[in-house]
């Protein structure tokens, strides 16, 4: 999005996007949405015609079959996916609905239909506008715990008075949740749904085979997972734990994983702790998964020292943090992947199938083989981190950054802070007043969701306690532009903890919270602007999305059509009773330098997502997390030795103390009094 700013004195400005969709749609667009919203949910009646016998021709003809279990990270499952919802694009809508209908009758529960529907509607001309309800209200038991599901379940029979509760009574086990195991103390943050779909939906638009990657797809998938461990690891800081430490080939490959996990969900295995990869007095094969993945990991690391990998004719290509990231995603943009195998994909099955790996017992995967449910799992941290390690490896071989690569000539910002909302926030009363400058505050809430395919009723409301979210806020930067012409900003904010290290060693702990375009108009006089952003307008998260509610009621669509995105609820971090220190950093840079298109408005949750379309283009050139990406130089060639030192160093940049406070927990006792 980009602003003009006019008016002769300071101007205050709040960064409504321009261009945004209206949210009026057509009658037509209305019913297309409840036609596709039909095929998405289980209807008992159909369900009962299709017990005597009936068949679907087109099924039948592509021999369309459920995969179980399934898995993004298999590469024939997601083949099989594609190819089927690429025949199924092709046939008329009518047909192609019906057949999507057939497949969810008959497997309701199940994550290949689920995908295979959802590929489908977004491939087809006449469906790809479509919106789409959550995946938390179509496959709910990818999401919630046997517990949460069974309790709700219990609530409404008791309400109702039906049986619905029975099929679920087996599952009521209430096994021990680790209570000695420090981890769990986190478990609110990685079971949070938002995080859950962010996860799912950004697989869902970035598949790796067999579809050709879309724009710096490769670069893009190491900067989301490297923000996901940011924002891990500064909860983790919160509540004096360690950093996530990694987890792979060459990593603890060959010991045994101390963390075990039990999710607790129908869909997925338990693990117990000290379980091992390959056991150590196994015989060696050298075709086994984890000894192959252990050379094209040292393969790969060699490529990166050199600077170049080899393509499948044995032609040096050089390494860029897209090919390297689609290498190690093994998609179709892969440089070699017979040489440098599928390390992501792989490394997500052998942990998912650490507990039965030749599928000998027919035991069900544990969480990493979906993208639902992988984020759960505290190993899901680990294994990234050791993939990020591998790109962490290439940054360092990067040219360093210097002043030049930041400045903006003529923009100055004066300072930078944040103003608190709290008439926004009527839900907690606070002992004490709340700080409105320079503070963040968080609480806990609990939060109901609605959810469909778990029984002959539909719809069951399951409770999910432990909700972080937090008091609105936004940004204020007061800025001078001294040129004699209007400069086109772009402000890059973001924050990490407040750390005794050197920049060089904290900068994967710089969390990105926004990045927005606000043109400034020229001046005879040099004055000052002042900005302002929401946070409810970050470019990191995912705008409002339809639910299976609003759409039977034929609400408008306010999601602009994209699902992907961070949720808005955990933009910031928890923080401590006491205020976790931490540092806010705003730069501003030239976005008719730095943009692809400097005229197109930039809308949505780019940052983690780019823009929506196979075709889009991510619409910033910068390499993605600048200007924390690589290292930073002074005139000297000397590293800058912390954020304080940058921001006097570059004019056009800022920093601010804050500090980030947790309320407590706000409980329903208190909403209904």
């Amino acid at each position: 999005m980009s602003i003009e700013i006019k008016g002769k004195e300071s101007v205050e400005y709040d960064s409504e996007p321009c261009n945004w969709p209206s949210g009026k749609q057509s009658q037509a667009f209305k019913q297309l949405n409840k036609e596709v919203l039909d095929i998405l949910l289980f209807d008992p009646k159909a369900f009962s015609a299709l017990k005597g016998g009936l068949t679907n021709a087109t099924v039948d003809s592509l021999e369309i079959k459920d995969i179980s279990p399934f898995s993004v990270f298999n590469e024939r499952h997601v083949r099989k996916a594609h190819d089927a919802a690429t025949q199924l694009s092709r046939k008329p809508k009518e047909t192609m609905l019906k057949a999507l209908k057939f497949l969810r009758t008959g497997h309701p529960k199940s994550p290949f239909i689920e995908y295979l529907a959802r590929i489908a509607i977004m491939r087809h001309p006449e469906t790809r506008e479509a919106t789409l309800p959550p995946s938390r209200q179509t496959l709910p038991s990818a999401y919630f715990s046997q517990e949460e599901i069974f309790d709700a379940m219990k609530a409404q029979e008791q309400d109702a008075g039906s049986f619905l509760v029975a099929p679920f009574r087996a599952m009521d086990t209430r096994q021990n949740k680790g209570r000695f195991d420090r981890e769990r103390e986190l478990s609110w943050w990685r079971e949070d749904i938002g995080l859950l779909e962010h996860n799912f939906n950004w697989h869902l638009y970035y598949p790796y085979p067999p579809n050709h990657p879309r724009d710096r797809q490769g670069e893009l998938f190491a900067y989301m997972h490297q923000q996901m461990l940011a924002r891990y690891d500064f909860e983790r800081l919160a509540l004096g734990l360690d950093r996530v430490m990694p987890y792979g080939p060459g990593y603890g490959w060959d010991r045994p994983l101390n963390e075990g996990f039990n999710p607790e969900m129908a869909l997925c295995s338990f693990r117990p702790s000290d379980m091992y990869v390959a056991p150590p007095d196994a015989h060696p094969n050298p075709r086994a998964p984890h000894e192959e993945m252990e050379r094209h990991k040292e393969r790969l690391r060699d490529g990166i020292a050199r600077g170049s990998l080899y393509n499948k004719d044995e032609v040096k290509i050089p390494v860029d943090m897209n090919k390297l990231g689609n290498t190690i995603l093994a998609n179709a943009g892969s440089v070699n992947k017979n040489l440098y195998g599928e390390i992501n994909n792989q490394g997500h099955l052998i942990i998912a199938n650490i507990n039965d790996p030749p599928r000998k017992y027919d035991i069900q995967p544990g969480p990493l083989n979906w993208d639902q449910t992988g984020p759960r799992d505290p190993v899901f941290y680990r294994w990234h981190k050791f993939v990020d390690l591998l790109f962490e490896e290439h940054r360092m071989n990067l040219k360093s950054y210097t002043k030049k690569d930041f400045e903006f000539p003529g923009i100055k910002i004066e300072s930078f802070e944040v103003e608190l909302h709290p008439d926004e926030y009527h839900k907690k009363n606070v002992s004490k007043p709340l700080e409105k400058k320079n503070n963040f505050y968080t609480y806990i809430e609990s939060r109901d969701y609605t959810a469909y395919n778990l029984d002959p009723e539909r719809k069951v409301t399951i409770e999910k306690k432990n909700f972080l979210n937090h008091i609105p806020f936004s940004y204020k930067i007061a800025i001078k532009n001294e040129n004699k012409r209007d400069a086109t900003v772009v402000f890059r904010v973001f924050l990490a903890p407040e750390m005794e290290e050197s920049l060089d060693e904290m900068r994967c702990l710089f969390v990105e919270l926004d990045r927005f375009i606000v043109t400034l108009e020229s001046r005879k006089e040099s004055k000052t602007h002042i900005i302002q952003q929401r946070n409810r307008r970050s470019s990191v998260v995912r705008r409002p999305q339809l639910s299976v509610e609003d759409i039977e009621n034929g609400k408008d669509d306010k999601s602009y059509g994209n699902c992907c995105g961070w949720p808005l609820n955990l933009l910031i971090p928890r923080g401590t009773k006491h205020g976790m220190k931490g540092t806010l950093y705003v730069l501003a840079t030239d976005w008719t330098e730095d943009a692809v298109n400097p005229q197109e408005s930039v809308r949505g949750p780019i940052s983690y997502c780019g823009e929506k379309g196979e075709q889009a283009v991510y619409p910033d050139t910068r390499p993605m997390g600048f200007p924390f990406d690589r290292r930073v130089v002074d005139s000297n060639r000397d590293p800058v030795d912390d954020i304080a030192e940058l921001a006097k160093m570059v004019p056009n940049s800022c920093m601010t103390k804050v500090r980030l406070n947790f309320l407590g927990e706000w409980n329903r006792e208190e909403k209904r009094s």
